[in-house]
């Protein structure tokens, strides 16, 4: 019993602490998660709305300057100094482009500006890095007046382009005229990706065309077509993950303290359960005997097993009381008397079953309660064991001597109350005693006036 409830407290308390524990570090990793990703969103959200803002700018622009007549009449007479400065000037003195190039209606390369070649920068223009976005300007007309815009690769440079035909006001009265093409460009550079990475608050990012290696919620960069072409690719410390890491010893030191007095809580109560168990040990039990007392004995009848075989009929007592024990206390002393006591209950011990009691209800008197379907016949085999055990004798400390026994048995009937059956046995003992026999007696009606006044 005391094991059982030893292991009961300490796995409950145990799991106690285990589900605390769990509970503690769980919250702590979701909640950091949830940082985490609040600041991932907000990240790549802010990537995503920095790449759409940085390509409409680069779209009002070109649309500035291919929709104006006077752009189209100077590409058209070929005044260089004029496309300079009007058209020209845009890549190589201001913030707009970086690159601007002009093509023919049959994509011949007429003139290309570049922030750092400066009007020698046809050696920058790689035909087949432009097809993507000039073959999608290719399924407009100039009267549409669609300009569009993607991402290239060119020398292993990324680019932001914007394609649109370059157009007089008056294009509706030429439907049919072939028109010239402008190409400006942005450049996705390192001092682009520094400038961005201040701009969301992180180390750095890289532009990457290996679409399977990336997070399916990474900024992607499409081409003219609307096709993903490239994503963005960044590595951060989250706040989330900083404070986990800051606090997480704190609290699995915690956690171990949080689990220690569980351990002591523990034992405590394991300590409280054995004082409780030898309370009640002390409280039921016969402190010379160590068999049932009269509070023991009451304690059991309270079992309801015990209490339905005594309602079914199928309990049995056997009351057993010590004769001449006063004499054998008088003549040898107390101490004589305490041996035949303790012998005697071994003996009773030894006689019933172990789904039997035997309890010592004071002095020299005993009962034993045997629970059987033939309790009759299980209590006649009983009360003979002990009468044989009985007859032998008991080794004193300066001599031997058999000390017989009176022996009254009792057998329940449907719906037998406890202290009818108790007395019905405590008379057949009587009897027995007041007859001196030698074997057990079992009650009959006869032998209720033997019961003493």
């Amino acid at each position: 019993m005391e094991q059982i409830s030893w292991r009961y407290i300490f796995w409950m308390l145990a799991s106690l602490g285990t589900f605390a524990t769990i509970s503690v570090l769980g919250m702590l990793f979701w909640m950091t998660s949830r940082i985490d990703q609040a600041e991932h969103e907000r990240t790549r959200d802010l990537l995503q709305l920095s790449l759409a803002e940085k390509g409409e700018k680069l779209v009002h622009a070109v649309e500035d300057y291919a929709y104006w007549t006077l752009a189209y009449e100077v590409v058209a007479a070929g005044d260089q100094a004029a496309i300079y400065e009007h058209i020209g000037s845009g890549a190589t003195e201001g913030v707009l482009f970086d690159q601007i190039f002009i093509l023919n209606a049959e994509g011949r390369l007429l003139h290309a500006y570049d922030q750092h070649l400066g009007t020698g920068a046809g050696q920058a223009f790689h035909p087949p890095a432009f097809e993507t976005p000039l073959s999608a300007l290719n399924e407009y007309t100039a009267q549409d007046y669609v300009s569009v815009a993607g991402v290239i690769e060119s020398a292993g440079q990324f680019y932001m382009v914007s394609a649109a035909w370059i157009t007089p006001d008056n294009v509706t009265a030429n439907p049919d005229r072939a028109y010239p093409v402008m190409l400006g460009t942005k450049r996705l550079d390192k001092a682009w990706r520094s400038d961005l990475a201040d701009k969301v608050r992180i180390s750095d990012f890289v532009l990457t065309r290996d679409l399977g290696r990336i997070a399916a919620d990474a900024p992607i960069l499409t081409d003219a077509h609307g096709a993903a072409f490239a994503a963005l690719r960044w590595t951060r410390e989250y706040t989330g993950s900083k404070l986990r890491r800051e606090i997480m010893p704190g609290l699995i030191l915690f956690c171990l303290g949080l689990l220690g007095i569980c351990g002591a809580a523990a034992r405590y109560f394991h300590a409280q359960h054995l004082s409780l168990e030898q309370a009640n040990e002390i409280a039921i039990k016969d402190q010379l005997t160590g068999l049932l007392n009269r509070a023991g004995l009451t304690a059991l009848l309270r079992r309801k097993a015990v209490a339905r075989r005594l309602t079914l009929g199928q309990l049995a007592t056997i009351y057993v009381d010590l004769n001449k024990f006063k004499e054998l206390n008088d003549t040898h002393g107390h101490n004589a008397g305490d041996i035949a006591l303790k012998v005697t209950a071994e003996r009773l011990q030894n006689a019933v079953r172990p789904s039997d009691f035997v309890a010592r209800l004071g002095g020299d008197e005993f009962v034993c309660v045997i629970a059987d379907d033939n309790p009759e016949q299980a209590a006649a085999k009983v009360a003979e064991r002990f009468i044989e055990a009985s007859r032998l004798p008991i080794s004193f400390e300066d001599h031997e001597q058999v000390v017989e026994s009176s022996v009254g048995v009792s057998v329940a009937s449907p719906g037998t109350q406890w202290e009818t059956l108790l007395s019905q046995s405590d008379a057949a003992m009587y009897w027995s005693k007041r007859k001196n026999a030698k074997s057990p007696v079992h009650f009959c009606k006869s032998m209720t006036s033997a019961l003493p006044a």
